[in-house]
């Protein structure tokens, strides 16, 4: 996207293409030039461009503002005191001049700028060739940005009258501008980075822009300044700080050596528009003058350019954020493979053990111990991967169920020493729920086989369905469980049955759908 400054001139055009800190220029216009053809033939459609004026024709009204410490309050009576005075111009703005102190600023300038209807040409032409207009800025604003502030000061050499006025902070103190367009002889009082009044002095032809010409225009503009009490008596010498094209020693020397002005240095400069053009990017938005329906098309740019880039940043975000989950995924699962290689390490120590117990019970630690009812338990017991196996395999067919929490517990092997009976195995497996009445009329039942493995664990079904679903669903899973020699037993059902119970719940809103089971493996 190419930028590009318009420089509106006392009887010219200048165009000058923006580029990072440089500015070059493009064409110049003279003031009959038509504004719809001459924009069309030196610049691109859809390109951003920077109205500045550098014309005499500007209005500085000095103005006293009662101390006021809400910033919108102040802001309200300035717009009232702008409506007052610059009535009639479309273009006008109002800057404060820095106190220098804790205390709110007072004094104000109201600046309206002319040739009203020379400006809305141009921007007309400019909107009818699709160039988006940023604003619109006097010449003074981009001045006060190029004065160098806590330069020394030449010391004074009368002695003021009346009591010492406090010390002022040397960024803040005036400094008048002295700067050679292609225009005239711009000349801007400054305080900070505030310009608070400006005037331009035309140059009538080649060469009329001598030492002679400079010196009586700035005495001319420090006598006004003074008499509109915008400069003090402690002001004087005042500070200036000078852009000229002069390149004659003497005429240098004749300039810097004015007792009414500390001159502070001189800088020769050829093009006084390149240079300051550069400085628009800092511009301050209190010194732009255009209203915002004439800036819609540069206000619709930004926020595209805003919303683009906001996009393109929270895609890369998400597309990190990928990266760093598959990346956690990645060692997850070396970390789980880890895991399975040092399980099956284990069990083939353990294995090997078990073969050198079996050959020499002395060496092996064993002596009390049945080595052969030791290495039968072991081989029926299934492992824990594959009661997950089968656990998963059960799920598989009940898509939606969710596994909350996973236990696994395997009976405590039973020590029997030589030359006495076995001991009675300990109660191990799943609680089950048996009915005293149904147990005493029932015949006796074939004594309990052990189990040899527990897998316990809660499950969450999906919150879509209705009770007599969710019962079903149970069913259906109860019955995958039991299977493959294992027992699933309910420990906690999904939902309650019990008339005795009191039922309960809130309304609009469904309870979590769980249900405990129990897994068991008995030996055949």
């Amino acid at each position: 996207m190419l930028d590009f400054a318009l420089v509106l001139a006392q009887q010219s055009v200048h165009l000058y293409r923006l580029s990072g800190a440089r500015a070059e220029p493009v064409a110049v216009a003279g003031g009959d030039v038509d504004p719809v053809a001459w924009v069309a033939a030196h610049m691109p459609a859809r390109g951003n461009c920077s109205l500045v004026s550098d014309i005499m024709d500007e209005a500085y009204i000095r103005n006293v503002l009662p101390p006021i410490w809400l910033a919108g309050t102040r802001q309200q009576l300035l717009q009232r005191r702008l409506l007052q005075q610059l009535r009639d111009n479309p273009y006008r703005a109002a800057v404060l001049a820095p106190s220098g102190s804790l205390r709110p600023p007072t004094r104000v300038s109201l600046i309206g700028m002319g040739q009203s209807e020379r400006i809305a040409q141009w921007l007309a032409a400019l909107t009818a060739h699709h160039i988006r207009v940023k604003g619109l800025w006097p010449l003074s604003a981009l001045i006060a940005l190029e004065v160098r502030q806590k330069l020394p000061r030449r010391a004074r050499t009368e002695a003021l009258q009346g009591p010492p006025a406090p010390p002022e902070p040397a960024s803040l103190r005036p400094t008048l501008a002295l700067v050679a367009t292609p225009a005239g002889l711009r000349q801007v009082l400054v305080r900070g980075k505030t310009p608070l009044f400006s005037r331009l002095a035309l140059s009538v032809g080649e060469g009329s822009l001598s030492a002679a010409f400079v010196l009586a225009e700035a005495r001319r503009t420090v006598q006004y300044l003074i008499s509109q009490e915008w400069l003090g008596s402690a002001d004087q010498p005042v500070a200036t700080q000078m852009w000229l094209p002069f390149d004659d020693e003497q005429a240098l020397a004749e300039v810097g050596a004015d007792p009414a002005l500390d001159v502070q240095f001189i800088e020769g400069v050829t093009d006084a528009y390149a240079r300051l053009l550069p400085r628009l990017k800092s511009a301050s938005a209190q010194l732009q003058f255009l209203p915002d329906e004439s800036r819609k098309q540069w206000r619709a740019a930004q926020i595209s350019a805003v919303a683009k880039y906001g996009g393109i940043t929270a895609l890369a975000l998400a597309v990190l954020w990928s990266a760093d989950l598959l990346w956690l995924s990645w060692g997850k699962r070396n970390l789980a493979q880890e895991q399975l290689a040092r399980a099956a390490v284990i069990n083939q120590q353990a294995s090997q053990e078990v073969l050198r117990a079996k050959g020499d019970l002395s060496q092996a630690g064993l002596a009390v111990a049945s080595v052969q009812a030791w290495r039968q338990t072991l081989a029926s017991q299934p492992d824990q991967f594959a009661g997950l196996q089968h656990l998963a395999d059960a799920l598989r067919a009940a898509p939606g169920v969710e596994v909350q929490k996973i236990s696994w517990v395997l009976p405590r092997l039973q020590v029997q020493a030589a030359g006495t009976p076995p001991a009675p195995p300990e109660p191990f497996g799943c609680p089950k729920v048996v009915d005293a009445a149904a147990a005493a009329a029932a015949p006796a039942a074939e004594p309990v086989k052990p189990a040899l493995a527990i897998l316990s664990f809660t499950a969450a079904l999906p919150l879509t369905l209705t009770q007599r679903q969710a019962l079903q669903f149970q069913d259906a899973l109860l019955a995958g469980l039991n299977t493959g020699g294992w027992s699933a037993f309910l420990l906690k059902s999904t939902v309650t049955l019990d008339p005795v119970q009191v039922q309960a719940g809130t309304l609009g809103e469904v309870g979590a759908r769980t249900m405990d089971l129990c897994l068991e493996k008995v030996a055949p």
